[in-house]
């Protein structure tokens, strides 16, 4: 563990830039972002918006939306053992655990909307910039914005026949990783892209009963662009991309041993109860993969976006088409205990269409119309295989409680067709108001059956008891969106801004849940009890934006988020979902000093104050505070070498892993160093990541074991890793 003294001692000894090549004079560069679907200077937009830029990427080795965690404050990433992520801003967002749940914090790539949380664990190569966007975003983003959205935006083919390719090794735990690009333009009209990464990282976990390091991560992309473009009206991105990613084995491990520190353990040694880099766990189930847990997804993405600028308005088309496959098959004890195990298998496809009309920038009135259609097909089977005989011990119910298996079949159709527009009107140079609605009818169709095997138990009979597969009543929405927002600019470097936005998400069924034998049917009630309503969310948001002599720029905000039913999700010792009245509110701000041309701090911080209403309990996976500080530093060794060395700390405040208050976890203080060294023009590089210097540790997630013999588990974040690559751009 690091202390507040070294961390500045460290912080101050390496500094260097990200990004930013020296300048001549201490100018801050603009940042364009699309958050609004229209290219717009960073200090216009009229949100809170979070951007990491393709030199981060590049140098902080980030390859998944979970790595964007380590340098974005009040943003929380949770992998559930069942791979489902759990992603918040502000406190606030859906809970990891639920596939069948939509969640509220839409993702996007390239523009579009990705239907299914599985596709949030897909790898990221060649990216020109992530946009993480707070607050509710679905009038213009529409579905499942109504806490926020990230948005992917990929390189575009070049002009010039070039590319970049780099390759380099994890020294700490043990792994390699490669990544290249090239762009083919064939003509002035049309260009190729192609791009591709392949990593396999071991883990920062010692599994002491299969001698193995986990979670050992294996992923591919692949993704290939083409773009006409003339320099006429008329502009054509297709790409088709492919990852496929398997994680060998998790981070999880016994925290907590529950009732057998009480001496009341049965069977064979639970393993390791301390949390620290060891864990023992081990299940013969063939399923697994030598006895590890074993994820595996194969998935693939195809966008169209045309555009035909038609003088008096722009002609918007994207088209998208995705589809995966995944395997899950989890031990799921956890623990050494031959007992548990949880196995899924999924199929999922959807399709996309949006057309808008804007009309040019810069004019007095300005407007964008539209209309997006969804549809989606997602199938389902989970075999939960429960074996745990020896409790409760004793008469009359012995062995009838966590033991005795059954297998869900689950599958969901979901049809959604929205429209919306947005109008902004400058009443002076200085003064802006912006009004938008959208309208979207979304309904789901949903198919739920559960069979049950010996032996037949109280556990599999009513607690999740059988119910024939059946097609349940059907979800039917109307969901009434709208935003208004103020701007005003107080000086050509200063806009103050007041944003209200109302959003929600349909509800739909749990696919996890356990439904009770309903004694008026005499078998289970899915449509009862695996039900949840939807969810709707008004924001609230008070904001500056400055820039003090090109050289500081300062973006601060005060925010309200108020959720009528937030959809959460709890495991118990069996799956239940709610919908929950709870808000966030609070204050969050970013300070970028360019100090000279080549040196500059940044400082980010969130205050989250994010509860429940009903009960007064804190929500799950909500620090009330996050922050990062980095120094960056860039040196010109000679005429044609340059240094870059960086330092940067993040760190988060105590949280909670569980709705109602369960599962609390401590303070968490990374520290992460850069040194990167490049020739003129970067025709050459070597770069070198750390992470996690001090070798912190830290929950990213935490849950109730199946087994009551067992009370708590907890997933160890990241321990220190250490990446060197080398590389070459031409």
């Amino acid at each position: 563990m690091t202390t507040p003294k070294l961390v500045l001692l460290l912080s101050t000894a390496f500094a260097g830039v990200q990004g930013a090549h020296a300048q001549d004079v201490e100018v801050l560069q603009e940042i364009v972002v699309t958050a609004q679907k229209r290219a717009q200077s960073l200090q216009d937009v009229p949100a809170s918006v979070d951007v990491v830029d393709s030199a981060l990427f590049e140098t902080r080795q980030v390859d998944g939306i979970g790595e964007l965690a380590k340098i974005v404050p009040s943003f929380e990433f949770a992998r559930a053992p069942s791979d489902s992520p759990g992603v918040t801003f502000r406190g606030i967002g859906t809970q990891a655990g639920n596939v069948a749940f939509d969640n509220s914090i839409g993702m996007f790539v390239d523009g579009a909307f990705l239907g299914n949380v599985r596709l949030y664990g897909q790898t990221l190569f060649d990216v020109e910039r992530a946009e993480l966007i707070k607050g509710t975003q679905s009038t213009l983003l529409g579905k499942n914005t109504s806490l926020g959205a990230i948005s992917i935006v990929n390189r575009r083919p070049g002009d010039e026949i070039g590319g970049r390719f780099e390759v380099g090794g994890e020294v700490q735990n043990g792994g390699y990783f490669g990544e290249g690009a090239i762009d083919l333009p064939m003509s002035d009209m049309l260009k190729f892209r192609l791009a591709s990464r392949y990593s396999h990282m071991k883990g920062w976990v010692k599994n002491t009963t299969t001698g193995r390091d986990v979670p050992i991560d294996t992923d591919f992309g692949l993704r290939a662009s083409a773009l006409v473009d003339d320099g006429g009206p008329f502009t054509f991105l297709a790409s088709y991309q492919y990852t496929e990613n398997e994680r060998w084995g998790t981070a999880n491990q016994i925290t907590d041993p529950g009732l057998s520190a009480l001496g009341l353990g049965a069977g064979p040694a639970l393993g390791e109860s301390d949390f620290d880099d060891e864990k023992a766990a081990f299940s013969s189930d063939p399923r697994l993969k030598k006895g590890e847990d074993i994820t595996h997804l194969k998935a693939h993405m195809a966008i169209g976006t045309a555009e035909y600028d038609m003088g008096a308005v722009t002609l918007t088309s994207v088209t998208s088409g995705a589809w995966f496959k995944l395997k899950n098959n989890l031990d799921f004890d956890f623990d050494n205990k031959d007992a548990n195990v949880l196995a899924r298998s999924e199929d999922y496809r959807q399709f996309s269409q949006e057309l808008r009309l804007a009309s040019p920038t810069g004019e007095a009135l300005e407007y964008l119309i539209g209309t997006y259609y969804f549809t989606s097909r997602w199938n389902m089977i989970q075999d939960n295989v429960y074996g745990i005989p020896d409790f409760p011990p004793g008469d009359p119910l012995e062995g009838q409680l966590f033991n005795g298996s059954y297998t869900n079949t689950f599958r969901q159709r979901t049809n959604a067709l929205s429209v919306f527009g947005q109008m902004s009107y400058a009443f002076t140079e200085a003064l802006r108001l912006s009004l938008g609605a959208r309208y979207t009818h979304e309904k789901k169709k949903v198919w739920f059956g559960r069979t049950n095997r010996a032996p037949f138990t109280l556990w599999n009979t009513v607690i999740s008891g059988p119910f024939p597969y059946q097609r349940l009543e059907p979800v039917s929405d109307n969901l009434f969106s709208g935003s208004a927002s103020l701007q005003y600019d107080v000086s050509a470097d200063t806009m103050v801004y007041a944003s209200f936005a109302r959003g929600g998400k349909a509800g739909g069924y749990g696919e996890f849940n356990s439904v009770p034998l309903d004694p008026d049917l005499g078998e289970g009630n899915p449509n009862r009890d695996a039900r949840v309503g939807n969810e709707r969310a008004n924001s609230y948001e008070l904001g500056i934006k400055t820039t003090i002599a090109n050289a500081v720029r300062i973006n601060a905000a005060l925010f309200y988020t108020d959720v009528f039913g937030l959809q959460q999700l709890v495991f118990n010792g069996q799956f239940e979902s709610s919908n929950d009245r709870a808000r966030s509110k609070g204050i969050e701000g970013t300070v970028l000093w360019q100090a000279t041309p080549a040196l500059s701090f940044t400082a980010s911080g969130t205050y989250a104050d994010a509860k429940e209403l009903d009960t007064g309990f804190r929500l799950g996976q909500s620090p009330r505070f996050s922050g990062s500080f980095s120094i960056d530093h860039e040196s010109g060794l000679t005429d044609d070498l340059t240094l870059a060395l960086g330092a940067h700390v993040k760190h988060r405040s105590s949280k909670y892993n569980q709705p109602s208050e369960g599962i609390k976890t401590g303070n968490f203080t990374t520290l992460g160093l850069t040194a990167r060294l490049s020739s003129e023009g970067s025709r050459w590089f070597v770069n070198v990541v750390a992470e996690n210097v001090t070798n912190s540790m830290g929950a990213d997630f935490g849950f109730p074991g199946p087994d009551p013999f067992v009370a708590m588990f907890e997933t160890a974040a990241p321990l220190r890793s250490v990446k060197i690559s080398a590389g070459l751009s031409f």
